[in-house]
């Protein structure tokens, strides 16, 4: 198993303790993080800058959803790339409607060892659905 792919567990377990700190010190200053969609009102889904845009990722899920499944299945690397496949459901807390989606996260991880960028791909159409339900 490759480094990055291990690191990428460990960042992952950190995220089911709830352990954001863990995963924000192991972010690149100018990391950038998020969903690239058409799909402009589900408030997690833009690009986030450096490490408070990262915080402000992780706050606006825990603000907007409960997750009720939250399941990384497959961990690939290749070099500096990871992909992750997950499995994904939760509850849009302002109006209790649930989505689940399979997600390919991708990171590309620095020469330090620290994220330089993740990308989720998922069905963001379904998703808004939930959102504007």
């Amino acid at each position: 198993m490759s480094e990055n792919v291990q690191k990428l567990q460990d960042l992952y377990a950190a995220f089911g303790r709830g352990d954001i700190n863990a995963i924000l010190e192991n972010v690149s200053d100018g990391v950038t993080w998020g969903t690239e969609s058409i799909v402009t009102d589900v408030p997690w889904y833009s690009i986030r800058t450096g490490r408070a845009g990262v915080a402000d990722f992780f706050s606006t899920l825990d603000r907007e959803v409960e997750f009720t499944e939250f399941a990384p299945r497959v961990f690939a690397g290749a070099g500096d790339q990871v992909l992750v496949q997950v499995d994904i459901a939760y509850r849009v807390k302002k109006n209790g409607q649930a989505a689940c989606v399979s997600s390919i996260h991708q990171f590309v991880v620095g020469a330090d060892g620290k994220v330089t960028s993740f990308r989720a791909h998922e069905d963001t159409a379904s998703v808004a659905r939930a959102w504007n339900a």
